[in-house]
């Protein structure tokens, strides 16, 4: 039987034999009797894992191959809905919602990237300089940056947090392709205006490096420690980064979320529709911050704004280094990520302020006892979780592009529920990051349709015979 399809709610049917597959349908013969058991979910989270090998890879580590199983395949030939979003502002049927995931058959070719790492000496064994707490890290620092002899500066806290260069670059290469395919030239051959990105965890710059490396992308990088935007902006500069290409804000991130940005839009010089909404901004108002020039890079504070953003990038603070205390799957987006609300006496420059990784010294012992101290620190009161932080980057972009690095082992069904709050229908994907064979990130991608992708697996799935 097939599901009805309306402009309302579109349905991408995915078909068991070897038909060509549109969004209205199946093209050619009708699917088997019975062969949907379900209606589509209201959010479907397509998984999909990206190997990404370098220097260190070696027969030893070659990913399993990675075999659909029977139980996959029928998820393949399930109904997903395509993309959509519905502003939470417009209200919801009380209708419980419903989400599910399928995982994407994997692909293990090297990427463009990879051939690029593979020939970089990423790991030795040169003695560490900056004590044992980060003694893996700097045995693995120029994977973190492949230029860090020469002269890449980071904190203790970006010795944990930064992504790996190879990770960040395979991520800003996604974000400028979902760019390209997305938004259609206004004739053909012109070129599409830059379009702008706002990291709003930048750290010491790894991220933000990447995605300015990308033509046509300016990124504005927020952190709300200006000693991490010097860093940054040195960092930027040993990657030969234009310096019109990164513009660098001092400010709590959960502050232009809220107030600067709507739609795309720059609201932060446009009236205040009620005194609630008035009162939250003058408490939460940034003292003025000075202007500096660092490395070549602008470095100021939220009067160094653009008057719109295309995508916001979001790595943020998880809550410290012990995040997989909650087993494989048990980090909640809503439960246990906090990011604290800026307010007029927010942490003074210097401080970690929202990044309130709690340690890096030796944790408890007891699993108990870390997981009760884990963010313990961040006032409940004052915080915005991992859900409502999604929520406002949604909100702030006129797409709903958001980029969402998460903890390896979030929960999905927590973090569809936490999509669905934020107003996403239809599909969302999520990518596992793999390197030499080993699970490094995640990375989820909202505001467009990957119903593609699902298209693409099940015709290679008819090419190789293990679906009929």
């Amino acid at each position: 039987e097939r599901f009805p399809v309306t402009a309302r709610s579109p349905v991408v049917l995915l078909s068991t034999m070897n038909h060509p597959i549109s969004h209205q349908g199946v093209q050619g013969s009708p699917a088997p009797k019975n062969a949907f058991q379900k209606p589509p979910s209201d959010l479907t989270i397509l998984v999909h894992r990206v190997d990404l090998f370098d220097s260190g890879y070696n027969e030893e580590n070659r990913p399993p191959p990675q075999n659909a199983t029977q139980g996959n395949l029928a998820k393949l030939c399930q109904p997903i809905q395509g993309f959509s979003f519905k502003n939470p502002a417009e209200g919801e049927s009380s209708e419980r919602k419903t989400v599910s995931s399928i995982r994407i058959p994997a692909q293990t070719h090297p990427s463009p990237v990879s051939q690029r790492m593979s020939s970089v000496p990423l790991v030795d064994k040169a003695p560490n300089p900056f004590g044992p707490s980060v003694e893996k890290y700097w045995h693995q620092r120029r994977r973190l940056f492949s230029r860090f002899d020469n002269g890449i500066q980071l904190d203790e806290e970006g010795w944990f947090s930064v992504t790996p260069e190879q990770i960040a670059d395979h991520v800003a290469l996604r974000v400028y392709e979902l760019i390209v395919t997305t938004i259609p030239p206004p004739f053909p051959g012109a070129m599409l205006p830059p379009m702008v990105i706002l990291d709003a965890f930048c750290g010491c710059g790894g991220n933000s490096i990447a995605l300015a490396k990308q033509p046509n992308i300016i990124v504005y990088a927020v952190d709300v420690d200006r000693s991490k935007l010097r860093k940054a902006a040195h960092n930027a500069a040993i990657y030969q980064i234009p310096q019109e290409k990164i513009v660098f804000i001092e400010c709590n991130a959960l502050f232009i979320l809220e107030h600067c940005f709507y739609g795309g839009n720059y609201i932060l010089d446009q009236p205040i529709e009620t005194p609630e909404k008035a009162t939250a901004l003058m408490n939460s108002m940034p003292a003025p911050v000075p202007s500096e020039t660092c490395a070549g890079y602008t470095i100021g504070g939220i009067d160094t704004l653009p008057r719109g953003i295309d995508a916001v990038f979001m790595d943020p603070p998880w809550g410290g280094t012990d995040y997989e205390v909650f087993g494989k799957h048990g980090y909640d987006l809503k439960r246990n990520m906090k990011i604290r609300r800026p307010t007029n006496n927010s942490a003074p420059e210097g401080d970690l302020g929202d990044d309130f990784f709690d340690s890096f010294a030796a944790q408890p012992r007891s699993k108990r006892e870390r997981m009760s101290q884990f963010n313990n620190k961040v006032d409940e009161t004052n915080c915005v979780n991992g859900a409502e932080l999604l929520a406002l980057a949604a909100a702030a972009t006129a797409r709903h592009w958001v980029i969402y690095d998460v903890p390896r082992n979030t929960n999905q069904t927590g973090m569809a529920e936490a999509a669905l709050a934020a107003g996403y229908r239809g599909n969302c994907k999520l990518e596992e990051h793999y390197l030499n064979g080993r699970l490094k990130t995640v990375t989820a991608y909202f505001g467009t349709d990957w119903t593609g992708l699902l298209n693409a697996a099940v015709s290679r799935c008819h090419a190789n015979g293990s679906m009929p």
